[in-house]
Protein backbone atom coordinates (compact mmCIF):
# COMPACT_ATOMS: atom_id res chain seq x y z
CA UNK A 1 0.00 0.00 0.00
CA UNK A 2 2.80 2.12 0.64
CA UNK A 3 4.01 1.84 -2.99
CA UNK A 4 0.76 2.71 -4.31
CA UNK A 5 1.27 6.11 -2.00
CA UNK A 6 5.08 6.83 -2.61
CA UNK A 7 4.74 5.00 -5.92
CA UNK A 8 6.71 6.25 -8.81
CA UNK A 9 4.01 6.70 -11.25
CA UNK A 10 4.38 10.90 -10.15
CA UNK A 11 7.76 10.71 -10.47
CA UNK A 12 9.46 12.86 -13.62
CA UNK A 13 12.95 11.41 -14.16
CA UNK A 14 13.99 14.54 -16.83
CA UNK A 15 13.06 17.11 -13.86
CA UNK A 16 14.73 15.23 -11.33
CA UNK A 17 18.13 15.38 -13.63
CA UNK A 18 17.72 18.78 -14.03
CA UNK A 19 17.18 19.21 -10.58
CA UNK A 20 19.90 17.42 -9.41
CA UNK A 21 22.41 19.04 -12.37
CA UNK A 22 21.12 22.78 -10.73
CA UNK A 23 21.82 21.34 -7.28
CA UNK A 24 24.85 20.40 -8.64
CA UNK A 25 26.21 23.64 -10.06
CA UNK A 26 24.58 25.22 -6.89
CA UNK A 27 27.27 23.32 -5.00
CA UNK A 28 30.39 24.22 -7.18
CA UNK A 29 29.34 27.44 -7.81
CA UNK A 30 29.70 27.60 -4.16
CA UNK A 31 32.73 25.94 -4.02
CA UNK A 32 34.49 28.70 -6.10
CA UNK A 33 33.21 31.47 -3.91
CA UNK A 34 34.52 29.98 -1.26
CA UNK A 35 38.02 29.13 -2.44
CA UNK A 36 37.90 33.39 -4.10
CA UNK A 37 37.21 34.73 -0.51
CA UNK A 38 40.20 32.35 0.89
CA UNK A 39 42.21 33.73 -2.01
CA UNK A 40 41.20 37.22 -1.58
CA UNK A 41 41.34 36.73 2.64
CA UNK A 42 45.27 35.15 2.29
CA UNK A 43 46.44 37.83 -0.44
CA UNK A 44 45.04 40.72 1.42
CA UNK A 45 46.74 39.33 4.37
CA UNK A 46 49.97 39.48 2.60
CA UNK A 47 50.05 35.82 2.83
CA UNK A 48 50.75 33.77 -0.28
CA UNK A 49 48.33 31.74 -1.83
CA UNK A 50 49.42 28.10 -2.20
CA UNK A 51 49.62 27.35 -5.75
CA UNK A 52 47.19 24.31 -5.30
CA UNK A 53 44.37 27.09 -4.63
CA UNK A 54 44.99 28.98 -7.30
CA UNK A 55 44.96 25.73 -10.01
CA UNK A 56 41.53 24.75 -8.12
CA UNK A 57 40.23 27.89 -8.70
CA UNK A 58 40.85 28.10 -12.38
CA UNK A 59 39.91 24.68 -13.07
CA UNK A 60 36.36 25.15 -10.97
CA UNK A 61 36.15 28.22 -13.10
CA UNK A 62 36.09 26.66 -16.21
CA UNK A 63 33.79 23.74 -14.98
CA UNK A 64 31.51 26.72 -13.49
CA UNK A 65 31.56 28.07 -17.39
CA UNK A 66 30.91 25.21 -19.65
CA UNK A 67 27.93 24.42 -16.99
CA UNK A 68 26.66 28.03 -17.69
CA UNK A 69 27.60 27.45 -21.38
CA UNK A 70 25.70 23.94 -21.45
CA UNK A 71 22.67 25.15 -19.80
CA UNK A 72 22.10 28.14 -21.83
CA UNK A 73 22.50 25.82 -25.34
CA UNK A 74 19.87 23.23 -23.47
CA UNK A 75 16.96 26.52 -22.81
CA UNK A 76 18.06 27.82 -26.69
CA UNK A 77 15.09 27.19 -28.78
CA UNK A 78 16.54 25.56 -32.26
CA UNK A 79 15.36 27.00 -35.64
CA UNK A 80 12.22 26.42 -36.65
CA UNK A 81 13.41 25.18 -40.29
CA UNK A 82 15.22 22.63 -38.00
CA UNK A 83 12.71 20.32 -36.97
CA UNK A 84 13.39 16.88 -38.48
CA UNK A 85 11.39 16.48 -41.60
CA UNK A 86 8.71 13.33 -41.27
CA UNK A 87 8.27 11.35 -44.33
CA UNK A 88 5.15 11.90 -46.84
CA UNK A 89 2.41 10.45 -45.78
CA UNK A 90 3.16 9.85 -42.04
CA UNK A 91 -0.09 12.30 -41.03
CA UNK A 92 -1.82 9.93 -43.17
CA UNK A 93 -1.07 6.58 -41.03
CA UNK A 94 -1.35 8.51 -37.91
CA UNK A 95 -5.25 9.38 -39.28
CA UNK A 96 -5.78 5.66 -39.77
CA UNK A 97 -4.68 4.51 -36.80
CA UNK A 98 -7.67 6.19 -34.50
Amino acid sequence: MADAIHGDAGQNPERDDAASAAAGHAGLLAQLRQLEDFAARTVSEGDSLPPQATEMILHLREIVDALNGLTASMTELPPSDASPAQPAGHEDDLRGAS
